[in-house]
């Protein structure tokens, strides 16, 4: 990290970027351009490319700025906006508009002097979209067939509306299974080994296999396996101070919850399938857990097997135990 670089604030939306630099002098200048190719340019005009360029993480509207600065040799920092909320708030900031926002970013960078962004493959991106418009895909067959019940109950059903609404589940119901089939090629050339390590964890299916690669970008930045339970959201958390406060233990929930959908049906299959998680989920049954917070153990249980597959390269061995010296 270049700790002599000059530093940039950039505040995201839709259509404009509000921007914050300073100079030589630590004077700081704020500028508002289009969230466009024009816009990025006249960003550059003013700060030249030896700038550390620091932005939050919004949805997709700062990909393109993202690509942009990366492709003129920039380096660039994207932040979690948690982050930056955070890091306002204990500054005691009263208001608020995309012109201060975009000054705190840069303040922010200025003390924090965050990581610098990687470029993530080409695959990866592509792979998001397809499993994210397969998802979608799926919550709207479970609103037809919501619809499709609901309708069948009524004493006057209305077999136009019924036979539009099985022709349309029908047509998604071929898209899924045409896209999953795209999904899984790409991700086979994207990362075959991980698929074919990750897919081997009994109760770990297609769909789950799938996401665990893409939400991590083939495990790029996943160092332990405590990394990847933190991630989805299922660490342990305490909430307890002095002799007034004393909640009850919980998963940290501020993680992927779309991960810890997935991973809570894996669980339920893995604690039939798979036999560490079987037995872990009979042990803490027998030791008085609620079904809940066993299949919460299961899921951790399955990552840490996905973790130790994925760092070895290997498939998963049901019968394997570690040699501890």
């Amino acid at each position: 990290m270049d700790d002599n670089l000059l530093c940039c604030g950039i505040d995201v939306s839709h259509l404009t970027l509000d921007v914050t630099y300073q100079n030589n002098l630590g004077e700081l200048f704020h500028l508002q351009v289009g969230n466009n190719k024009a816009g990025f340019k006249k960003i550059l005009e003013h700060t030249g490319t030896n700038y550390h360029f620091v932005m939050e993480a919004t949805g997709v509207y700062f990909i393109r700025l993202a690509f942009y600065l990366h492709e003129q040799g920039c380096r660039l920092s994207v932040v979690n906006a948690i982050s930056i909320k955070r890091y306002i708030q204990m500054h005691l900031e009263r208001n608020k508009s995309d012109k201060k926002d975009s000054g705190w970013i840069c303040r922010f960078a200025i003390e924090q002097r965050p990581d610098f962004w990687k470029m993530p493959d080409s695959a990866y991106f592509e792979s998001k979209q397809l499993y994210n418009t397969i998802r979608e895909y799926t919550e709207q067959i479970k609103r037809f067939n919501n619809q499709l019940h609901s309708l069948k109950l009524l004493p006057v059903p209305s077999k136009d509306t019924i036979k539009s609404l099985q022709k349309v589940k029908a047509q998604l119901e071929k898209e899924v299974t045409l896209l999953e089939k795209k999904l899984e090629l790409l991700l086979k050339e994207w990362q075959p080994q991980q698929h074919k390590s990750i897919s081997s964890v009994k109760g770990i299916g297609k769909r789950a296999t799938a996401m665990l690669i893409i939400f991590t970008q083939g495990f790029r930045n996943t160092k332990n396996h405590r990394q990847l339970i933190s991630y989805a959201g299922l660490s342990p958390t305490e909430y307890s101070s002095g002799s007034s406060i004393k909640g009850s233990g919980r998963i940290y929930k501020r993680g992927g919850k779309a991960m810890r959908d997935v991973l809570y049906m894996c669980a339920m299959n893995a604690k039939l399938t798979n036999p560490a998680c079987k037995a872990l989920y009979e042990r803490l049954k027998a030791n008085g857990k609620t079904g809940k917070q066993a299949l919460i153990a299961v899921m951790n249980k399955l990552l840490k097997q996905v973790f130790a597959v994925v760092k070895n390269g290997t498939i998963y061995q049901p019968n394997y135990c570690s040699q501890k010296p």
